[in-house]
C-alpha cells in the first residue's frame, strides 16, 4: 500500500468522488452532484492506494493561521477497522508538520468520535448538526511530540 497526494485533476479523484459519496452521501440519502465541491480544487487530497485502486481518503483545507481542516475522511467499507483510515490521518499529520502547519481541526460525525480521540484529537463535546447528522469539533495541536 502506498500513500498518494494528488489534485482533482488526476484519475484519483475521480476514485475519490465515488469513494466520498458512497460511504459519505448515498447513506444519507444525499449525492456529492447535488454539492458545490468548488472547495476541493483548494484542498490537499491524500489517498492510500493498493494495486491503484483507492481505499481511503482524506482531504485538507488551509483555513489560516497555520492550520488545516481534515475533511471527507472515509475508507472502502470493507477495509473500515483495519488501521487503513488511522495510518492515513497519521500520514496527513505528518504531511502538515512537513508544511509548517502547526493544528489540524475537523468536524467529525459523532459516531467517529472514538476514532478521533484514539488518535490524539481532542473535542469540544459541543455537538452540532452539519448534513442532518451529529456532528463534533475537534482539534490536534501538532508538534514533534504528537506523533
Amino acid at each position: 500500500m502506498e500513500v498518494k497526494i494528488y489534485t482533482i485533476t488526476s484519475a484519483a479523484y475521480g476514485q475519490e468522488y465515488d469513494l466520498r459519496n458512497r460511504v459519505l452521501r448515498h447513506p444519507l440519502g444525499m449525492d456529492l452532484k447535488n454539492e458545490d465541491l468548488s472547495r476541493d480544487a483548494e484542498d490537499f487530497h491524500l489517498g492510500l492506494f493498493a494495486d491503484g485502486k483507492l481505499l481511503a481518503c482524506l482531504l485538507l483545507h488551509p483555513v489560516g493561521e497555520g492550520a488545516l481542516q481534515m475533511r471527507q475522511v472515509c475508507t472502502e467499507p470493507a477495509l473500515q477497522g483495519k488501521g487503513l483510515g488511522s495510518r492515513l490521518v497519521r500520514v496527513a499529520e505528518d504531511f502538515a508538520r512537513e508544511n509548517e502547519y502547526k493544528k489540524i481541526v475537523l468536524h467529525g460525525r459523532e459516531s467517529a468520535a472514538g476514532f478521533y480521540r484514539k488518535l490524539g484529537y481532542t473535542c469540544d463535546e459541543v455537538r452540532f448538526f452539519e448534513i442532518g447528522i451529529p456532528h463534533l469539533t475537534f482539534e490536534k495541536e501538532l508538534t514533534k511530540e504528537t506523533k
